[in-house]
């Protein structure tokens, strides 16, 4: 028992003295925790924000075909949160930049360039906006405008510390020259952290690997969206182009809130409606700790996209308007060659010498170069369809552009807006409404044509089938004189209206007015009295008598035109024209805005009148001038040809104005060729249209 007792005692005092232990082991824990001194253990980090690019709206016709679309490229930028501070590093990353992108970078604000191994202008003219660009940068270096290519060069070179440590250039003078201009670019656009600055567009997967081995610091590449033409080579002349902002538009944009980096819309749709394509950026946070390693990200604002622009053009009319022309240009060169070629044949004697007594024809359209279509909506102003001749195509307009700029017969000239035109004698149907409306004839008038106009002592115009056959239309009424385009029935009425009295009406028809079209146009020149004082000449009564035919100083965009013929045949409302069909959400069918068609004016212009004119441009059609083109066709339609001279060493201009159907006018359309060598032929492109539009097979 004494045995079991002692060790049941051992056993205890064990026990508590290990209990005892943790107890004063726990203890001092516990006190060290409580007592010993506070460590800081806070983490720091910066943060800074990117301005993320908003999808640009796309365009499409009134059909909602996808004109033009947006499709993802990327885009080398350098950040300006990381990009290097001092001169040196920074060199060091655009040299390397340079050698990988080349000529991909675009630096157009940089005004010189080496020629020849000297620092010249890119361009010398004072008027260009290259001297514009080195006159901007002159002033802002505060550098006197009398400064020359090698000061400003200097000065750069001085600026962004471009030299070693002797003073000695760190760069051959191309690679300089190079680092200049991409860092003059990124300084003239504000390039800073919260703005960074995109270098180049579009850059190949070869580009991207090349970039990420360089391993640059401050470059960066972003994803972006970039626009694509589904029609190539169609409507270009109306789709226009986007890009970086242009040196001219700079302050534009910058008031109204664009960062300089902006793309914004350079010229035709992309411009005349950037308020709706264009989006609204949005505001990127980046979280960084102090080494520059990114820890997180998060929108400030969300980018928005722009909004979809829906246009009047139905691209399968303005297709059918651009081939027709086309076309119509190449058959009307080629009957004239073949005409030439058989008479040169058949007056050529076996010795292959023309015979003494020849006339062989010249001028009949051998020159034919251009011309300008429209079809549009005569009862409310929509534009169906535009084109030009010569024309180009907007998906590689950059690689085909120096030569589009040197190209023989101006491929990049919007004919249909800017060019201007004599109308000839579809001038005439103005001018027979005016007449009947101030009420200087009646449907019923008849005036004798005897070939030559005596009027006047000293001015005897012929009209145009004496000239050609030696006798005149004999008696004539409105009708026949519009169908038989006869000269001097309009040499008299012209001159019983006076100049004053035809031009109000001229005018209010939409002649020597603008269109009201969202693109640029040309106003053209109503002849007359104001004009001719304007230009520093007299205008004489035998004027009135030539303007009444459309000659003298009358000059008319094709738009116009068909402008002019929609407000005679809806009635005599003059509606603008336009290309805005409606705008909407991105990506939806959601309306945003719908244009309302607008009525510029009215004209007087009584049911009687209307139906004589109309009657009169029906027999043009039928029996009339146009008929070698229209008679056979299965539809009542009215219409009017003219035909221009422009010198006597090259072929006359056609013109050619149609309306279709007869009894309720749908489409108006207009053709212009450029030394067509008569309107006849003009025809085609408007018959082609027609076609189209109506679905008429043949």
């Amino acid at each position: 028992m004494k045995k079991n007792g002692r060790f049941h005692f051992r056993y205890i005092l064990l026990t508590s003295i290990l209990i005892i232990s943790c107890a004063l082991f726990f203890a001092r824990v516990i006190y060290l925790q409580v007592n010993a001194p506070e460590k800081e253990t806070s983490v720091e980090y910066t943060t800074r924000t990117l301005t993320v690019k908003a999808i640009r709206g796309e365009i499409f016709d009134r059909n909602g075909n996808a004109l033009v679309s947006n499709e993802y490229t990327y885009n080398v930028y350098l950040d300006g949160g990381s990009f290097p501070r001092g001169n040196h590093e920074a060199n060091k990353a655009v040299s390397l930049l340079t050698d990988i992108l080349g000529n991909k970078i675009k630096t157009d604000n940089f005004p010189i360039e080496y020629i020849d191994s000297e620092l010249s202008l890119k361009d010398l003219d004072r008027d260009s906006s290259v001297y514009k660009s080195f006159i901007k940068m002159l002033d802002r270096f505060s550098l006197p405008r009398t400064a020359d290519c090698e000061e400003l060069y200097a000065y750069l070179t001085k600026r962004y510390g471009l030299t070693d440590n002797d003073g000695n250039p760190a760069f051959d003078e191309e690679k300089t020259l190079a680092i200049m201009a991409l860092r003059y670019e990124a300084e003239s656009r504000d390039f800073s952290a919260s703005n960074p600055f995109t270098v180049a567009y579009g850059i190949s997967d070869d580009d991207i690997t090349a970039l990420e081995e360089a391993n640059i610091k401050g470059v960066s590449i972003e994803k972006s969206a970039k626009r694509v033409y589904n029609y190539p080579g169609y409507a270009s002349h109306i789709l226009g182009r986007t890009g970086p902002i242009q040196s001219e538009d700079l302050d534009y944009y910058t008031e109204k809130g664009y960062s300089m980096n902006a793309i914004v819309g350079i010229d035709g749709v992309e411009k005349a409606f950037e308020e709706y394509l264009r989006g609204v950026d949005g505001t990127l946070v980046i979280v960084e700790d102090l080494d520059g390693n990114r820890i997180d990200e998060y929108y400030k604002t969300e980018p928005i996209p722009g909004k979809d622009v829906y246009l009047t053009i139905d691209i399968g009319l303005q297709i059918t308007a651009e081939d027709s022309l086309a076309y119509n240009v190449g058959y009307i060169r080629d009957k004239a060659n073949q005409t030439i070629e058989k008479e040169t044949k058949e007056n050529t004697d076996e010795n292959g010498n023309l015979l003494p007594d020849a006339e062989i024809p010249k001028y009949i359209g051998e020159d034919v170069t251009s011309g300008a279509a429209t079809l549009v909506n005569p009862n409310n102003g929509e534009i169906y369809a535009i084109a030009s001749y010569p024309t180009y195509d907007l998906s590689t307009y950059l690689e085909d552009y120096s030569k589009l700029l040197n190209a023989e017969h101006t491929p990049l000239f919007n004919r249909a807006l800017l060019g201007t035109y004599e109308p000839g004698s579809t001038f005439k149907v103005g001018v027979a409404g005016a007449a009947l409306e101030n009420g200087v004839i009646t449907p019923s008038t008849t005036i004798f044509d005897s070939g030559v106009y005596k009027y006047y002592p000293d001015f005897q115009p012929e009209c145009w089938i004496y000239t050609a056959h030696g006798y005149g239309h004999g008696n004539v009424n409105v009708i026949s004189a519009i169908q038989h385009s006869c000269n001097y029935f309009f040499y008299d009425v012209g001159r019983q209206l006076t100049i004053e009295k035809m031009n109000a009406y001229m005018k209010d028809l939409g002649l020597g007015e603008l269109t009201g079209i969202e693109l640029p146009e040309k106003k053209g020149i109503l002849a007359g009295p104001e004009y001719s004082s304007s230009v520093n000449k007299v205008w004489v009564p035998g004027d009135t008598v030539q303007a009444s035919i459309g000659q003298s100083d009358n000059n008319f965009t094709p738009l116009q035109i068909s402008m002019y013929l929609s407000t005679i045949i809806n009635g005599g409302n003059r509606y603008q024209a336009h290309l805005l069909y409606a705008v909407k959400e991105y990506g939806t069918d959601t309306v945003i805005y719908q244009p309302v068609p607008t009525v510029l004016n009215t004209v007087s212009l009584s049911e009687e009148t209307l139906d004589v004119l109309k009657m009169g441009m029906k027999s043009v059609m039928e029996q009339g001038t146009a008929a070698p083109v229209f008679a056979d066709y299965p539809m009542e339609i009215g219409g009017k040809t003219g035909t221009a001279q422009v010198g006597t060493t090259r072929s006359h201009n056609g013109i050619f104005m149609a309306f279709a159907p007869y009894d309720d006018p749908q489409i108006v359309a207009s053709c212009i060729i450029e030394q067509a060598g008569g309107s006849n032929d003009c025809g085609i492109t408007i018959r082609r249209m027609f076609n189209d539009y109506f679905n008429i097979t043949e």
